[in-house]
This record gives C-alpha cells, sequence and structure tokens, in this order.
C-alpha cells in the first residue's frame, strides 16, 4: 500500500509537537505552586458536596456519607465546627481550598480541601488542564505549522520528482531555475546536483551522436572503395591481383580503425586501467627511441630530456604505463606527420612531488587557434585533406591521461608548432607518503610501447 509522503510527514510532526508540547507543559505543572484546573474542580466540588450534606443532615450524616466517597478524596478533605464569626484558611494558589457549611442547628463547620499530592493531581495532569480555549488553539496551530512545514518540504521534492520525469522522457535540456538555488538548504544542493547531472547527460547524449555520425561518416569512405575493388575485379578479371590489393588494404584500414574504436571505448569504460607503479621517464624514453627509427627516414629529430633541475629525483605514478606509453606514442606520432625534413620533436619531462609533467614539442604547422579547443575530440583532423589518420590518436591520449587523474592541453609555440603538456598526479601511496623518490632506487614493471 503506498502511503504519501506528505502524511508521514505531516503526521509526525503532529504527533511530535503533541508528545513535546505536553511533556513541556507536564514538568512545568509539577513544578508550579498553582494547582491544576482539574484538581480546582475537584476540590470545589468535594466543598460543595460536603457543605450541602452537612446544610441537609448535619455532621453525622455527613460522616456516615464520608466514609462512602472515594479514598483519593476523603483524604485531602477536612471538616471541623468552627465558632461563630471565624472563618477558615482560604488560599487556593497554595492548594488551600475551603467554605463554611451551618447544619440544620445553626452550628458551623469548616470545610477544608487541602491539595498535598503532585500539587493537586491524584493522577498524571491532563491535557485539558490548559483550558478548553488554550488546548484547543495550540492544537490547531500545531495543524497548521505541520502542514506549512510538511508543505515546505514536499513541493520541491514534487517539482524535482517532475523534472526527473521529463528528463526520463528525453527532455534533456530539462533544468531547475535559479529560484531553487536561493533556498540555500539541502534542496539547493539536490537541485545543483540535478542541473549538473542533466548537464552531463546531455553532453554525453549529444558526444554519443557525434560520435555515431563521425564513426557512419569514417566507415563510409572505405567501405565505398572496397565496393569500388571488388567491382574492378569481377568487371577486370585482368586486375585481380591490383583489386586485392586494394582490398586488403581497405580492410587493413578498417580494422585499425576498429581497433582505435575498441581503444577508445576500453578507456572511457575504465577497463584498461591497472594498480602498477612506474616512471614518466622511462615510458617517455621507450617511446622516443622507437620514434627515431620512423623519424629518420623523414629526417627528424627526437630529442628527450628529463629532470633538468633534478636529474636523480622522479615521482612515482600509479596506472597503466602501458595505457600512458600508448597516449605519448600517438602524441608523437602525430607530431612526427606534421614534422618536416629537419624539424625537431622535443619530449622534456620534469617532476615534482606533486606529479610529474610531460611536454610535447614540434617544428610543423601548429594548429589554428580556433582549432585548439577540438584537437582532443574523436574524428577530428585539423586537415581534412591530408589523409593522416582518422582523428583517434590525440582523443584515445587524452581519455588515458583523463583516467589516470591527470591533465592535458595543447597549445601553438610562440613561433611555429605545437606543444601538448601533461601533468599526472603521484600516487598517493607511492614511498614517503607521494615524496619524490631517486629514480634508481624503485623498479616499475616492465612497459612495452605500443
Amino acid at each position: 500500500m503506498r502511503r504519501p509522503l506528505f502524511f508521514k510527514l505531516f503526521l509526525s510532526v503532529c504527533l511530535s509537537f503533541i508528545v513535546v508540547s505536553y511533556f513541556v507543559w507536564l514538568a512545568d505543572a509539577l513544578l508550579s505552586q498553582s494547582p491544576s484546573r482539574s484538581t480546582s474542580a475537584q476540590a470545589e466540588a468535594a466543598l460543595a458536596g460536603a457543605k450541602s450534606v452537612i446544610g441537609v443532615g448535619g455532621e453525622a450524616v455527613f460522616q456516615k456519607e464520608f466514609r462512602t466517597w472515594p479514598a483519593n478524596a476523603r483524604q485531602y478533605l477536612d471538616v471541623r465546627p468552627i465558632p461563630a464569626g471565624t472563618e477558615p484558611p482560604h488560599d487556593p494558589v497554595h492548594g488551600v481550598y475551603s467554605t463554611v457549611a451551618v447544619d440544620p442547628k445553626g452550628q458551623r463547620y469548616a470545610v477544608i480541601y487541602h491539595v498535598t499530592q503532585f500539587n493537586g493531581y491524584v493522577s498524571p495532569p491532563l491535557p485539558l488542564d490548559l483550558g478548553p480555549h488554550t488546548f484547543y488553539s495550540g492544537l490547531v496551530g500545531v495543524f497548521i505549522f505541520s502542514a506549512l512545514l510538511t508543505l515546505f518540504i514536499i513541493v520541491p521534492i514534487r517539482r524535482i520528482r517532475a523534472a526527473f520525469g521529463r528528463l526520463a522522457a528525453g527532455d534533456l535540456k530539462v533544468r531547475l531555475g535559479d529560484a531553487w538555488l536561493r533556498r540555500h538548504d539541502e534542496i539547493t544542493d539536490l537541485a545543483t546536483d540535478f542541473n549538473r547531472m542533466a548537464a552531463r547527460l546531455e553532453e554525453l547524449v549529444a558526444s554519443r551522436d557525434r560520435l555515431l555520425a563521425d564513426i557512419s561518416h569514417e566507415l563510409r569512405s572505405p567501405l565505398a572503395r572496397l565496393h569500388l575493388a571488388i567491382a574492378l575485379a569481377r568487371q577486370s578479371p585482368e586486375k585481380e591481383a591490383q583489386s586485392l590489393e586494394r582490398i586488403g588494404k581497405e580492410a587493413d584500414k578498417l580494422e585499425e580503425m576498429v581497433g582505435e574504436l575498441l581503444t577508445l571505448s576500453k578507456i572511457e569504460s575504465g577497463a584498461t586501467t591497472s594498480d602498477e607503479y612506474f616512471f614518466v621517464s622511462e615510458v617517455s624514453r621507450m617511446v622516443a627511441d622507437d620514434a627515431r627509427f620512423e623519424a629518420q627516414g623523414k629526417g627528424v629529430e627526437i630529442r628527450f630530456a628529463a629532470n633538468a633541475e633534478h636529474p636523480d629525483q622522479e615521482a612515482l605514478i600509479v596506472g597503466s604505463g602501458k595505457l600512458i606509453s600508448r597516449a605519448i606514442e600517438n602524441i608523437v606520432r602525430n607530431a612526427l606527420r606534421f614534422s618536416r625534413s629537419g624539424d625537431a620533436i622535443t619530449l622534456e619531462m620534469d617532476s615534482s612531488q606533486a606529479g610529474t609533467t610531460l611536454t610535447i614539442r614540434d617544428q610543423g604547422p601548429g594548429a589554428k587557434p580556433e582549432q585548439l579547443k577540438s584537437l582532443f575530440d574523436p574524428f577530428f583532423r585539423g586537415d581534412p585533406g591530408s589523409g593522416h589518420g582518422y582523428g583517434l590518436g590525440l582523443a584515445i591520449a587524452k581519455r588515458a591521461i583523463l583516467a589516470h587523474g591527470g591533465t592535458i592541453t595543447a597549445a601553438n609555440g610562440n613561433h611555429e608548432g605545437l606543444t601538448i603538456t601533461i601533468w599526472l598526479p603521484a600516487a598517493p601511496d607511492s614511498p614517503e607518503n607521494g615524496d619524490v623518490v631517486g629514480a634508481a632506487t624503485v623498479s616499475p614493471q616492465p612497459v612495452q610501447a605500443g
């Protein structure tokens, strides 16, 4: 059975206020010197009853009738004869009630009711002792306050629920307005988190759609060339070998693209990270050594410099050395594609207690200022007509760096070329709580480039 939150909160607040108010009033009443309303009414009733019986039948009849009264009434009531002109003590504030009764013979009697227990309470005080006006007014006030407090909590929750419904229905642009931010409470935090979640979902869906569109576009060209090569092979059997060679090349390109996409997907899902320790200097040096073989054919020089200020110290990095190697290799190969004969690609590394910074500079044409923010987007190519790659290398590099908690930025050089800066945080549980350690004292697990 569904129980609305409104009634749960409303009844809980009402009961809490009533119970707390009752116990506060009870404590105050028990500490008070004045008897309660119920005690005063009981005392007045006892006095009136005793006075009436004495006035009709005298003291003897009263004593006979008095023995039938409840014990709690008999223990507080006292009757004694008094001379003419004498008045009994009467002080209701301090629990003394009295009246004068006259029997049929004219004898005067002092009828006194002494409040001696619980300030007049034979049993614990009742809410009606507050008085009907006070009790009912307080009850109505509690109901109104509980309703307003409950609505103050429930209404925002219902509106946020409605926003979630719109988001689930596909309205990714739904946001909670600025009025929510003026509450300055947990509802504001919830609204802020909702807006952040909605914005992130919209970004992810847009990125997915853009990626699918880019994949479809990129796959269309090699597939078209495959169909063309197959058609040529069928039409010209004498060119079958040439057509098969073209088919093989296009199949290799498709395999390469699919592999890059799988790598990108694995990085984004976190499936490629691990908990091995490694030094960026060793990974970078291996990438630089491998790149020199390819660079020799183009007449490009690969330079590597590690920790110029502190050559014997370097912070440990935790994660996947192979993944970082792949990221650095993609950046270096991208720089190599746009380098000319006689150019140089420089890898400079510096390490501190917080982490390691690797800067990769080339002397190529650089990128247009408006393209710098898009360099790490999938399938983005600064020069679409160059035919180099699929625009996935730098995207993989960025995802790999982000997966390790690092940052990667791109900027044009002062005069020429492109500069890409990578920063990776030091391992939090490395020796001496993340302090820089001697590079020769800790050996990382073997890392393969590729």
